[in-house]
This record gives structure tokens, C-alpha cells and sequence, in this order.
């Protein structure tokens, strides 16, 4: 036994060795660089197993690299083929006295094997034993005595080596049993055990295959069984918490007619050949790509997807005619790939595409090895055995899917081409190209146009394809596709793809400009396009063909649109003015915050539609600085323009505040010349401070002297305080004026002169007595003593006879308050006198108890002052209270009188008298700052009385800190 095992193993690395030595040699195909076998492998090829069986084999199965023999002996020899080391022999001898093996089945994990016995007389009956993978001898499932196992549906979802998990069993009587089996302590606990369904409806109709699995993420289940002539699917969705939950997919089925259960009926599977089901399972999903079922005249296939739109599951199905073959109809037995099915006959092989349903693989077995038996599966290694009574054949599946593309291509199936052929750069143009010449054909020229871009096909003849057929937007996305593949250095090709597409959107758009909505559309995807960074940057070299191009297709909405991506404004605002479009190059001005370009074009747009632009710059607001448009206002050639830049240089003053000088100085010339009924009242409103006012008066002055308007040359001499040349003019113009102009002198004086010249002005030459007495109570100035210098020596007195006696009444009576307001000094000069004279003889007591109102120290101890009020101060204390509350001048000066006072007092070299008379001096000064008033009721407290307490906030501020 020994020897068996290292003659598997040299084979086994010999295989592995040949596979590493393949070579690989480039080719190309389409601009495209493929990478293949040198000699390419067959996808198919069988590699014999050495192993030297002492007896024949019998049955075979594999699982998760545990390889099982049952030989004819009736042992069953275990081996992990990983691991030659790992294997042993279990002899069934003493349990199948009278009986025969008939089939084994083994879990994905290779853990549990099941082996079903039938009698070889009618004196037993069938049988089914249990053998673990660690157990060296099997038992007997006594619930299945009397039951011939036919088929097992093991669990792919478990992962427990000791537990089968839940499972089903068909048998040749139609029954299906669920069961789960455990070992523990070297026994064999049946679990939920019972019969869940009979398909035969008690007319023993023995089941063939069975599988079941559920649908990921889901608590949905499907059951696959079938018999000699039916498939049979049973589906439900089941609670979580069910002791039983393979019971509870056929509760539903109990008691449905069978003419209405969910099967599909081979009807002319012959009775007597038994039928297979296998399922090609997928690991990652754990959920079956596909399964099979296998009769005499064909192979029923479907194709399933846990995420598909069909409850059921199902893709797709269809019927496989087997193929003829030599001395045999039907296979005895076949395995499933993901796109092959390979088929066993007693004496070859062959492996039929479940595509094309061609045979791609056929080799025949020399008699020697024995008749072929059967084909299994292991689905986690994913590798195919082949067994006969002699040999053991590994199957080895070497890129099968190397043409699926090509035979999805041929079929139409371009997505499922796709799929298979994207690895591969050249079968993937190929693809593609086949595609898009189908929808060529088909009319659907857009997604021809997508697909050929995705291709290496000739730029010059796909795009003669579309021009041919007229189909423009067809070949813009194919252009636009063939745009986005080009690499950043390839900068012809790209400036010849842009240039190109914005001629045909342009083109595409004025086409359809009937058609708004399809306009709308064109634009949305225009504006997309242009604004890539690809076509931005061909825009920075390439900036001036794509304006001539638009200016030549009269474009101005993508011109102003361009301008903005590239902010290239000044170009397209030359390109309108050059061709008289001043309304789309003020569009433009006004979409953009570049103020020079404003300033620039703003006088040329002036001339012929000078309402727009001011209605332009009014939007621009203080973005546009006014004394910088001025170029702009001195375009002055209608009526229409003048009205025009006066409401701007209103807007700027009133509206945005300019203080500009310039401006104002502009609006008074244009009020003057065009609009004097406007001037005064601009005047006015700026009011009559000269250093308030925005305008330059003298430029002013001279403006309106030049345009001949008086009213405002007097307000302007006004405010320059020229009073005299005011009212002249002002005379010119009417007395009214004149007397308003000189009532404005800000000097009585003045003032009475100037009106004493209106007076002149008024009398002389017309001597109307009655005007000249009206000037008398217009001015209160005036007397009539005033105006008669004015009048003729030989005017008649009898005129001013009563102006005269209104005088002289007037000088009487300032002359009584006169004498009144001298005999009332008089009476209060006597009264002070008087009082005087009191305040000599008046006296006050002073005692030792009296105290200090400041320090609160007895009053005698120093020289002290007493106020008529009853406050008593020492001198220092009243000096030092004092002193803070005297304004800066006093309190110098009272400390340059007290620095005089102690130099005298130092001994200074004056005469005895004089430094006596000094010094008195000296303090009756001070004294008289001290002492002038009482320092807590007096005025200097009294106007203190708003002064803070506190006043410097920082010294406090630090000390509290």
C-alpha cells in the first residue's frame, strides 16, 4: 500500500511541474497585445492517477480533498490528497452479509459519508450506514431500514465536521426524509428525523437526484429533485426559529394537485435508464451557477442567480440534445462546469459546450482501464474525477471560458461577451466592434457611435460612416469618446477634436433652433463639453479659431458663454463691436467684474446706445469707480446723451455719495449749460459751508459766469464771502435778490452797508419816496436820517414828514430807557455802598472748638480763612483742595506765585520795605486765587458739578488689580 501512495505522490508533482513550464509568447492583433500558450493547452485534458488498486473500484467520491474508495472487497479506503499520510482502510465486511453496495454519498466537507446497501435476495432488506471520518467503523441508521437510499442532499452551507446539519434523502420509493446526523462520543444521534414529502403519491416512484440551498441573505429555500422523467422544484420562505425548516419548504405542497406542482416532464425519458442531477455550485456566493439534468434523449440545463428578477431563480433553462455517439445513447454518467457539461460513457469522454452545444472534447479509454463508472465533483478544490474498475483519471479544466466570449458574440449576447472578453484587450475590440456595426445596421446610431469609440477601429472611416448618413450627433459622441482616450501629449489630435466638435454643436444648434427644447438640450451638453479641463486647456493655444468660429456661425450666447470659462471677455467684445452687435458686447461687459474693460469699451458703446450703458454702469454700482468713466460722459452729441450722463453723475451723488470733486465740478458745467433750472437746486442741497461742499467754487463760479447764469454766480460770490460783487449782481437781477443776498452777511456792519447800496440803488435816478420807505421796514438797519443823502436837495419835505416824526418818536423812547437804565444803576451803586458799610462793622467769633471743614483739625492751630457762608479752611488745606479744580493756566500761575513768594522769604538782597511790600503783595495775590470763593458752596463747585469722579479709568484699573 505503501507504494501506491508514492507513486500518487510523483504524479502528483510531475503534473504540477509540467503546469509551470508553459511559456508565453506575445502577439498582436488590433493594436492590441495578447499574451497566450505558446502551445496552448486543450481545455479539456485527463491526467491518470498512479494508483495500483489491489481490487476493483466500485465507487468513488470526493470532498473537500478527501478522496473515498469502496473497492469490491467491500472496503472502503479514505485518503486526503493533500496529505498522502493521511489514510486508512474500513472493512464492511460483517455489515454487508446478503447485501451489496449500491451507492455512496459524501458531504462537501468530506466528513460524513453515507453508504446505502441493497439486498442481493428477498430474505434482506435495504440498508444504510453512517461512517465519520474519524471513525473506524460505520453504523447502522436503523430509521432507514427497509428504505433503498437513493439520493442525498447534504447541507453546503455547514461547516461543522461533527454535524451534518439539516439533510434530505430520496429514496426509490418517491419518499424524501429530512434528518440531521451527529456524532458524539463515538455515537450517532439521529435528529429530526421524519418523512416530509412523497413524490410518487404512493406509486413508487423512485427519486434520482436531490438538491437544496438556500438563497443568500435570506431565509428563502429552493428543493431540486428529480425522478426517471420529472424535475421537480419545491420553493418556500420559512420562518427562522423552525425545529424542522427542510419540513417546512413542502408544507405547502402536501395538498397540491400534482398536475399543478412546479416540475418539468422529459417526456420521452426512457423508464428504464436512470437519470442524474448535478448542480455546478459556487462557494463564494453559496448558491448554484447552474445544474443539470441528465436523461436518455437530453440534457435539461438552467441557469440560476440568487439576484435576478425572477422569483424563481431561474435565468434561464433549455433543453441539450445529447449528442450521437458510438455503441451508447445515453452517458452513464456526467459532471458540470460553468460552461461545459462533461459527458461518461463506458469507453470516452466528451464535453459538450452548454453554449453552442458543440463538442469541444472527446477521447476514448483503452479497454484495458475497464468500463468508465461515473464523475464526481469536488466543489471546494473544484477538480473532476473520472473512475472506472482499474483507474482513476483527474480531469484537469484549463481556461474554459477562453471562447465564451466569442460564442456569446456570435449569439448577440454582446453583454455576457463583454463579460468574458474584457480581460483580453483584443477579443474585447472585437466585441465591440461587432456591436456597433449590429446597431449601425439596426439604425441606433448613438450607442454605434459610444461603442465604435471604445474601439481601435479607423477614426477616418467611422467618422465617414456617420458624415455619410448625415447623423451629427452621432458622431459628435463618437468624438467626443475618442477626445477622452487621447493622452495629454498627443495636443493635434486633440485641438483637431475640439475645433471639430464645437463646429458641429454649433452647427447641431442653429439647425434645430425651431426646437427649443432639443436647443436647450444641445446647449446643456455644450456647455458640459466646453467645460472640461481637456478643452480648457486646447482653449489656451487654440482661443482664437474657436471665436471666429462661433463669430462666423452669429453665436453670441456661446461667444459671452466662452468668455466667461476662459475670462477672455475682451476678445468677444471686440468681435461684437467689429460687427455692430453693441447690445451682446454690453452683455458681455456686464456679465464680467474686470472693471478696466468696462472703462475701455464703455465710450465706444457711449456713442450709439447710450442709455443701455449707463443703465449698464448704474447696475455696476461702486464696483466701477466714476472719475474713471468720465472718457466715457464727455460723449455729448444729442440730447439723448446729455439727459443720459446727467442721470449717472445724479446717481454717483445722490445714490453711491461720490465726493469727487471731478464729478460735481462736471455735473454744475452740464446743469449751466444744458440744465440751468437744475443748477440752484443742486447748489442748495450741497449745502452753504464751504468746507462741506464737494465742488470746486471758483471753477463753479466761472463755469456759470460763462453760461450767463446770475442767480447762481450771486450764491456761489456768497459763499466766497465776495458780499459786495454779490449784491451788484444780484441788483441785475432783481431787488428781491439783492436784499436776500445781503441779508446773509454774516456782520451787522456789512450787512448795513450792503443794504444802504441796495437803498442807493433803489433811489437814485427814481427817487420814489414810498419804495424808499418800504426799504425802512424790510431792514431794520436802516433810518430814515440813512436815506435822505439819497434824494434830490429839492424833494419837498412833506414826503418824510412822517417818516421823520416815527424817527424822532423812536429816539424818545430809547432815549427815557436810557435815563431809566442810569437812575437804576444809580439806586444799586447807593444799595452797594450801603453794604459795604455793614460788612466794615460786621464781625465773627471764632472758638477753640471750631474745626477744619477739610481735615476736621482744630481751626487756630494754623492760619485759616473764613466765607461769609460759615466755612472754615486751613490755609494749606484749602490750597491742596483747591488746586485740582483750577483750570491749567491758574494753577500755574499760582505755583510760579508761590515759588516768587518762598524765594523772598529765602533772604533775597532787597530793601527791608520793598521785601515787605513784595511779599504782602505776593499773598494778597494768592489769596485772592485761594480764597476767591468757598470751595463746597461756591461757583467754581457749582460748575464742577458734571465733572467725573474718577478720570483717569487706566490708574484705577491697575490698582484694583
Amino acid at each position: 500500500m505503501t507504494s501506491m501512495f508514492d507513486q500518487y505522490n510523483k504524479t502528483l508533482k510531475r503534473d504540477e511541474s509540467s503546469t509551470k513550464s508553459s511559456s508565453v509568447t506575445p502577439t498582436t492583433s488590433s493594436g492590441y497585445i495578447s499574451v497566450r500558450m505558446s502551445q496552448e493547452a486543450p481545455i479539456f485534458s485527463k491526467l491518470k492517477m498512479n494508483i495500483s488498486m489491489p481490487h476493483v473500484i466500485n465507487h468513488l467520491v470526493v470532498s473537500n480533498g478527501w478522496l473515498m474508495l469502496v473497492m469490491a472487497n467491500n472496503v472502503v479506503f479514505r485518503m486526503q490528497l493533500t496529505d498522502i499520510n493521511r489514510s486508512d482502510e474500513v472493512a464492511l465486511e460483517k455489515y454487508t452479509a446478503g447485501q451489496e453496495i449500491a451507492r455512496v454519498f459524501l458531504d462537501p466537507l468530506g466528513a460524513h459519508l453515507l453508504i446505502a446497501l441493497v439486498p442481493k435476495s428477498t430474505q434482506f432488506v435495504p440498508e444504510l450506514l453512517y461512517l465519520h471520518r474519524n471513525q473506524s467503523k460505520p453504523k447502522r441508521l436503523d430509521k432507514f431500514r427497509d428504505h433503498e437510499i437513493t439520493c442525498v442532499a447534504f447541507n453546503y452551507e455547514n461547516d461543522s465536521e461533527t454535524s451534518t446539519g439539516p439533510i434530505l434523502l430520496g429514496t426509490s420509493r418517491g419518499l424524501i426524509f429530512e434528518i440531521e446526523l451527529a456524532v458524539e462520543s463515538e455515537k450517532v444521534v439521529h435528529n429530526n428525523w421524519k418523512q416530509v414529502f412523497d413524490i410518487g403519491r404512493n406509486e413508487n416512484i423512485g427519486i434520482t437526484g436531490i438538491e437544496y440551498f438556500r438563497v443568500p441573505n435570506t431565509n428563502e429555500y429552493i428543493v431540486l429533485a428529480t425522478s426517471v422523467d420529472r424535475l421537480y422544484k419545491f420553493q418556500e420562505t420559512i420562518k427562522s426559529d423552525e425545529r424542522q425548516p427542510l419540513q417546512s419548504i413542502f408544507n405547502s405542497y402536501l395538498n397540491v394537485p400534482e398536475d399543478i406542482q412546479d416540475f418539468h416532464e422529459i417526456k420521452k425519458a426512457a423508464k428504464g435508464k436512470a437519470t442524474k442531477l448535478r448542480v455546478c455550485y459556487d462557494y463564494k456566493s453559496h448558491f448554484p451557477r447552474s445544474f443539470g439534468w441528465i436523461t436518455e434523449p437530453c440534457i435539461f440545463y438552467g441557469e440560476m442567480d440568487s439576484k435576478c428578477d425572477n422569483p424563481a431563480r431561474i435565468v434561464q433553462n433549455k433543453q441539450i440534445t445529447l449528442p450521437e455517439s458510438e455503441g451508447a445513447t445515453v452517458p452513464v454518467a456526467f459532471a458540470l462546469t460553468d460552461f461545459h457539461a462533461i459527458l461518461v460513457y463506458p469507453d470516452h469522454l466528451a464535453a459538450i459546450s452548454l453554449l453552442n452545444y458543440q463538442i469541444v472534447y472527446e477521447e476514448f479509454i483503452s479497454e484495458n482501464f475497464g468500463p468508465l463508472l461515473n464523475a464526481v465533483r469536488d466543489y471546494r478544490e473544484n477538480v473532476i474525477y473520472v473512475y472506472s474498475t482499474k483507474v482513476i483519471f483527474r480531469i484537469k479544466v484549463t481556461k474554459e471560458e477562453r471562447n465564451v466570449w466569442r460564442i456569446y458574440m456570435e449569439k448577440g449576447e454582446f453583454d455576457s461577451a463583454l463579460k468574458y472578453a474584457r480581460e483580453n484587450p483584443a477579443h474585447l475590440d472585437i466585441v465591440l466592434r461587432r456591436q456597433a456595426e449590429q446597431c449601425f445596421t439596426r439604425a441606433e446610431f448613438l450607442e454605434s457611435a459610444r461603442l465604435y469609440a471604445e474601439t481601435q477601429a479607423s477614426f477616418e472611416g467611422i467618422c465617414l460612416k456617420f458624415l455619410e448618413i448625415n447623423e451629427n450627433e452621432a458622431l459628435m459622441i463618437f468624438l467626443k469618446k475618442r477626445l477622452e482616450g487621447l493622452k495629454a501629449q498627443d495636443k493635434s489630435q486633440i485641438t483637431m477634436l475640439v475645433v471639430w466638435m464645437v463646429e458641429l454643436y454649433l452647427t447641431e444648434i442653429a439647425r434645430k433652433s425651431e426646437h427649443q427644447d432639443q436647443v436647450r438640450v444641445l446647449q446643456r451638453d455644450f456647455d458640459a463639453f466646453m467645460n472640461t479641463p481637456r478643452v480648457v486647456e486646447c482653449m489656451k493655444t487654440n482661443r482664437g479659431v474657436i471665436y471666429d468660429l462661433m463669430a462666423s456661425h452669429g453665436d453670441s450666447h456661446n461667444l459671452a458663454t466662452l468668455a466667461g470659462v476662459n475670462r477672455d471677455f475682451e476678445n468677444v467684445v471686440n468681435q461684437h463691436i467689429a460687427q455692430g452687435k453693441f447690445l451682446e458686447a454690453l452683455a458681455v461687459l456686464r456679465s464680467q467684474n474686470r472693471p478696466e474693460l468696462f472703462y475701455k469699451y464703455a465710450p465706444i458703446l457711449m456713442e450709439d446706445i447710450p442709455r443701455e450703458t449707463i443703465a449698464a454702469a448704474m447696475v455696476q454700482g461702486k464696483r466701477l469707480d466714476a472719475v474713471k468713466l468720465l472718457p466715457t460722459l464727455i460723449v455729448i452729441e444729442s440730447d439723448t446723451h446729455v439727459a443720459e450722463i446727467i442721470r449717472y453723475l445724479e446717481f454717483c451723488v445722490h445714490s453711491m455719495g461720490c465726493t469727487e470733486t471731478a464729478i460735481h465740478n462736471f455735473l454744475i458745467q452740464l446743469y449751466a449749460q444744458h440744465r440751468a433750472e437744475k443748477l440752484m437746486i443742486f447748489l442748495e442741497t450741497q449745502g452753504k459751508d464751504i468746507s462741506m461742499i464737494h465742488y470746486d467754487v471758483h471753477y463753479a463760479l466761472r463755469v456759470c459766469r460763462q453760461h450767463n447764469v446770475p442767480e447762481a454766480c450771486v450764491f456761489l460770490q456768497c459763499l466766497l464771502e465776495m458780499w459786495h460783487q454779490a449784491v451788484e449782481l444780484a441788483l441785475t437781477v432783481n431787488t428781491k435778490l439783492a436784499q436776500h443776498t445781503a441779508s446773509m452777511a454774516p456782520d451787522k456792519d456789512l450787512r448795513r452797508k450792503l443794504w444802504l447800496r441796495i437803498a442807493e440803488h433803489e433811489i437814485r435816478g427814481r427817487e420814489d419816496v414810498k419804495e424808499a420807505l418800504e426799504l425802512l421796514q424790510e431792514c431794520d438797519l436802516l433810518r430814515i436820517e440813512d436815506l435822505l443823502p439819497f434824494f434830490s436837495d429839492f424833494e419837498r419835505i412833506d414826503h418824510f414828514k412822517d417818516a421823520i416824526c416815527d424817527a424822532l418818536k423812536e429816539y424818545n423812547l430809547k432815549i427815557q430807557e436810557q435815563r431809566r437804565d442810569m437812575d437804576e444803576s444809580a439806586k444799586s451803586a447807593e444799595k452797594v455802598r450801603s453794604e459795604l458799610q455793614t460788612f466794615r462793622n460786621r464781625s465773627v467769633t471764632i472758638s477753640p472748638a471750631d474745626l477744619c471743614s477739610i481735615c476736621s483739625a482744630c481751626i487756630l492751630i494754623r492760619p485759616f480763612f473764613l466765607f461769609p457762608c460759615g466755612h472754615k479752611f486751613h490755609e494749606d488745606c484749602l490750597e491742596k483742595h483747591l488746586t485740582p479744580q483750577l483750570s491749567p493756566e491758574v494753577a500755574q500761575r499760582l505755583s510760579g506765585l508761590k515759588m516768587r513768594l518762598s524765594m523772598l522769604g529765602a533772604g533775597q538782597t532787597v530793601s527791608g520795605s520793598d521785601a515787605q511790600g513784595a511779599r504782602e503783595a505776593l499773598k494778597e495775590e494768592i489769596q485772592s486765587i485761594t480764597a476767591s470763593d468757598c470751595v463746597f458752596c461756591g461757583e467754581m463747585t457749582i460748575e464742577t458739578i458734571d465733572k467725573p469722579f474718577i478720570s483717569d479709568w487706566d490708574r484705577v484699573r491697575n490698582d484694583w488689580e
